[in-house]
């Protein structure tokens, strides 16, 4: 418990409305991340997927001996 003259305040609930403060801020920070990484491995398959599709144009154009 810390004393400030007549206010007394408990470490626990001190701790909760820490927690309380920070936990939504934290699943914001993280659903954040999350999409980003997401589109970040949706943007290197797509790169992917480019590349294989120019690779068999250029399969097609090329003559056939």
């Amino acid at each position: 418990m810390v004393e400030f003259g007549a206010v007394s305040i408990e470490w626990r609930s001190v701790l909760f409305q820490l927690v309380m403060l920070l936990l939504p801020l934290a699943l914001v920070i993280a659903c954040c991340l999350f999409i980003v990484k997401r589109t970040a491995t949706k943007q290197k398959a797509i790169d992917e997927l480019e590349k294989r599709v120019t690779a068999l144009e250029q399969e097609i154009k090329r003559p056939k001996s």
